[in-house]
């Protein structure tokens, strides 16, 4: 009756819950059709079936396990999208003849994803014991007598493969135990020793497929002697966990009793997580496992449902995301580089939502579009950098790069249709050579928006009041712009140079200080010597092309030093100052 009393209770209390994740759930779902829905939803079923059964029959591993956890969880939740039952056809097949049943089914573990949920899950729990999550293969050990008559791989938790015959080349796992019940059954982790392992630093370094792969061999190999195993669950066992834990120990297996922790206080769960991350150990870890000192008897056990044991994982390293959106840069040059726009992910303590990709070569190679799923990391300074392509979306769009024919390094030197991106750059470029402050690029995508700017020059006409005018530009920020507009008149010679584009300037004289003396030099034999034939006409094409030479004349007419000109002849900065 009392039993029934709490069922009752739990459901009239669930429900508030269960309508509100409903309502999330819906919420989340991809803007697709149904018919959509239900296709890709199939496409991904079978590429995680595909994995699945390569790694549980043959041990091989394609993706890393982080990954794999993150496809699973984004599978379920579109069978949720669909209201179907999740991973109801989602198999996992055992080769038959090489079978045995668990005695005790393995019921794998909810992954709790933040601090938050910990706290709910502990609520009414403390204490609680927490312990490494081994990154390895789980095994079902089974002792009659004290005699090892069975050693069986998770499988789908129901069944698994019989590698009791590889038990006899692990030393880490007795084969006979002294003073051991009549009849015992285990569940740990395989796994790799591993001398100073960092998790933070090292990841898995694939680990569990290393140990999936001995297991699968038809022989045995000598590498088995590096294999370990950490028991983390005797079920029907002694029900004070330190009498359990100890008791393992006594028989053969000290890894439990080592690497144990009894949490009173939540504060020691992020502690310990962070130590698992961060500090050396004997293996690897892809997080912590909390547990309730009470569980249920064996013969309650179910695969897929387990209450009283939780996992949190490690950070990742590998962040999971869905592609939104596949966009195309053209910078100041002229070179158009690839930038994936993404669903919005927590990398360390960074949102990132786009990613720079490089080139459209390396785009056509990744064959990366919208919907498909990357992974991403942190390289170095904290960049987000793309991982791989981990998912294709079945229904592939069309999508066509910007022609790079068009865009050059004299292309787009006034604002034309098409040439936006790559003049608001130029501008971009000239403001940070000629040392402006508080001109950023949003400051120059509003004035040639508005028009107030269709080249390179036309800023320097600009009155404080034309500035105050643009929509969001107050008078305080008008006359920050507009003196920075002033200043940059009175820079030297070489930033103008450096700011308009002109290729190889490390290596042209310092003695250069005028735009016709640069002409000159080039129309003679003097920079014959410092620059080979191809940089020589590149130099020359930009110097002699129509639209630099009416920038050059703009800029004289504006008064600028080094393109000032007297009866055509060249003014020496130096004779105009006596």
């Amino acid at each position: 009756m009392l039993n029934l009393l709490i069922l009752i209770l739990f459901i009239i209390f669930s429900l508030p819950i269960a309508a509100a994740e409903t309502q999330n759930i819906e919420k989340n779902c991809p803007e697709w059709s149904q018919d959509k829905l239900q296709r890709e939803t199939k496409s991904l079923m079978q590429q995680m079936a595909q994995w699945d059964q390569l790694y549980r029959q043959k041990g091989i591993s394609e993706i890393d396990d982080e990954v794999y956890d993150q496809l699973m969880a984004e599978l379920i939740h579109w069978q949720l999208c669909l209201k179907q039952t999740p991973n109801s056809d989602f198999p996992v097949a055992v080769f038959p003849d090489n079978k045995l049943i668990h005695p005790v089914a393995h019921t794998g573990l909810s992954k709790l994803k933040d601090e938050q949920e910990i706290n709910r899950w502990l609520h009414g729990r403390l204490p609680v014991w927490l312990q490494p999550k081994i990154d390895g293969v789980a095994v079902t050990l089974v002792y009659q007598q004290g005699k090892l008559v069975s050693l069986i791989s998770r499988g789908n938790g129901s069944a698994g493969i019989n590698w009791t015959a590889k038990s006899q080349h692990i030393p880490d796992i007795p084969q006979k135990i002294e003073n051991a019940p009549s009849y015992m059954v285990l569940q740990g982790e395989l796994f790799l020793h591993k001398d100073g392992h960092i998790q933070q630093s090292s990841g898995s370094d694939g680990a569990r497929s290393r140990v999936a792969g001995l297991m699968m061999r038809k022989e045995h190999s000598s590498e088995l002697q590096q294999v370990g195993v950490f028991i983390w669950s005797w079920p029907d066992g002694p029900a004070d966990m330190e009498s359990k834990l100890q008791k393992l120990a006594d028989m053969g297996f000290p890894l439990a009793l080592r690497y144990s922790h009894k949490i009173e206080i939540p504060e020691q769960i992020q502690k310990l997580r962070r130590y698992y991350f961060e500090q050396p150990m004997p293996f690897a870890t892809d997080g912590i496992v909390l547990k309730q000192e009470i569980e249920p008897k064996g013969n309650q056990w179910r695969s897929g449902a387990n209450s009283w044991a939780v996992a949190w994982k490690h950070p990742l390293r590998h962040q999971v995301t869905q592609v939104r959106e596949v966009n195309f840069t053209i910078g100041r040059t002229g070179k158009i580089s690839v930038v994936l726009g993404l669903d919005k992910v927590k990398l360390d303590d960074r949102q990132v939502s786009r990613v720079n990709i490089g080139s459209v070569r390396r785009w056509r190679q990744l064959d990366v579009l919208p919907g498909d799923r990357v992974t991403l990391t942190l390289a170095g300074h904290g960049i987000p950098k793309l991982g791989q392509v981990v998912w294709r979306i079945k229904e592939r769009q069309d999508i066509q790069p910007p022609d790079k024919q068009r865009y050059h390094a004299l292309s787009c030197l006034t604002l034309t249709v098409g040439c936006e991106q790559q003049f608001n750059a130029r501008l971009k470029w000239l403001g940070e050579k000629l040392q402006m402050t508080g001109v950023s690029s949003g400051s120059w995508a509003m004035l040639t928006e508005q028009k107030l700017v269709t080249d390179l020059t036309g800023w320097l006409a600009l009155s404080v009041q034309q500035i105050a005018a643009l929509p969001g530009v107050g008078d305080k920020r008008a006359q920050v712009i507009y003196s920075q507009f002033s200043k940059a008149k009175n820079q030297p010679f070489s930033h103008w140079m450096q700011g308009i584009g002109i290729p190889y300037m490390d290596k042209l004289s310092d003695d250069i200080y005028h735009w016709q003396q640069l002409e000159q030099k080039l129309a003679g034999a003097q920079l014959k010597q410092r620059f080979t034939s191809g940089q020589l006409k590149k130099l020359s094409d930009f110097i002699n092309d129509t639209q630099l030479q009416e920038i050059a004349v703009q800029l004289s007419e504006t008064g600028i030093k080094g393109f000032d000109r007297k009866n055509g002849v060249v003014v020496n900065p130096a004779d105009m100052a006596q």
